[in-house]
């Protein structure tokens, strides 16, 4: 997996469960939280699409506003997980 690669995967699930399939004006740093695209349910099916997609679990604790913004954010949060996820 590299990053445009998740990228690419994250925006399309973004405009396909989130958006339904309106997906217009999506890029990886389009506001999703300010414009209410993502919320607490959402970002908990996004996790596990996450999970699923990948095998990579986010831990609770980086669930944090800004690691949320942006599809590009949350790129870089699950990068983050998986090299953790791959220490020793």
């Amino acid at each position: 997996m590299n990053r445009d690669d998740l990228l690419d995967d994250l925006t399309r699930y973004v405009a396909e469960e989130l958006l339904d399939g309106d997906a217009e004006e999506l890029d990886s740093s389009t506001p999703l939280l300010e414009l209410g695209v993502l919320n607490s349910l959402e970002t908990a099916r996004m996790m596990g699409f996450i999970q699923k997609q990948y095998g990579i679990t986010v831990p609770s604790e980086s669930l944090k506003v800004e690691n949320l913004q942006t599809i590009s954010a949350i790129a870089d949060l699950v990068y983050e997980a998986k090299s953790k996820q791959q220490q020793p």
